[in-house]
């Protein structure tokens, strides 16, 4: 299943780009989305391993993220048992100053249960775009 979005920030490119490049940004996200994250390494790229509850159970993931393309392009890499997710974000200047981040979800469900809960998101329309675009919103925006 594809998920796309865009969301513009007032703030220019460099500051959206360093605020996703901060691992402690990546926990605060992951902690408002009700999932608990612990890092688990940073070389080559920054790792995490995650945990949420959904259907009444623990599930378990590894998350990652790095620069592929240097101040243009991050690509975050979730894996399960369920489901795996591979997220491309690209940054662009706004004439204003701001900066758009477009991103572009691939998600593939391992386990039926997984595929029901996907084809479910595909009959709320927009409901998988608006929670990558929260997502986007909360990794870019200014600290608080």
């Amino acid at each position: 299943m594809r998920i796309e979005t865009t969301r513009d920030f007032q703030r220019p490119r460099a500051r959206v780009l360093a605020a996703f490049r901060d691992p402690q940004r990546f926990d605060e996200v992951m902690q408002k989305f009700g999932i608990s994250s612990t890092p688990a390494g940073s070389d080559p790229v920054p790792r995490w391993d995650c945990a949420v509850d959904w259907r009444n159970e623990p599930r378990q993931f590894t998350a990652q993220l790095e620069e592929v393309r240097p101040n243009e392009t991050m690509r975050m890499t979730v894996a399960s048992t369920l489901a795996s997710a591979g997220i491309g974000l690209d940054f662009y200047d706004l004439p204003d100053g701001g900066c758009r981040v477009m991103a572009r979800a691939d998600v593939t469900a391992h386990t039926m249960m997984a595929k029901l809960a996907l084809q479910s998101l595909r009959l709320v329309r927009g409901k998988a775009e608006g929670q990558l675009n929260r997502m986007i919103h909360a990794f870019g925006r200014p600290k608080v």
